[in-house]
């Protein structure tokens, strides 16, 4: 992928997220930090919540997620792209997501300190499944 289209895409996606809110009476909910990626928007770290509703099928399956929180831009950005791809997909799958997964998510290899702030939205997602 051309570099400055990964530039522009995660700009948008970080400026504009998409699935951005919480919902009412989620079956899943959890919080996460990311507290060694600091800056001046964000001087506690990378933080993101998600709440998510599953089908009753079997498999369950995603039917809505929403996330909030503030951080880096990867971190927010890639929030916004995974909650795009988890809808309509098997629980089951995105627990499965991987650290090439994300990288192909967001169109770059990432460096390990620059995977924990992209898989945020993917630890949140595992650890409120645990907690269900």
């Amino acid at each position: 992928m051309d570099k400055t289209f990964i530039r522009e895409l995660l700009a948008d996606h970080s400026t504009h997220p998409r699935n951005y809110g919480t919902l009412t009476d989620p079956d899943l909910a959890h919080e996460t930090s990311n507290p060694q990626c600091v800056g001046p928007t964000h001087p506690a770290g990378d933080e993101v919540a998600v709440t998510v509703d599953v089908s009753e099928e079997t498999p369950p399956v995603v039917e809505a997620v929403r996330f909030t929180g503030r951080g880096c831009t990867l971190s927010q950005a890639t929030a916004s792209l995974l909650t795009e791809e988890m809808i309509g997909t098997p629980v089951d799958e995105v627990v499965d997501w991987d650290s090439e997964t994300l990288e192909e998510l967001v169109g770059m290899d990432l460096t390990p300190s620059r995977l924990k702030c992209a898989e945020l939205a993917l630890v949140a997602f595992r650890q409120a499944l645990e907690e269900q």
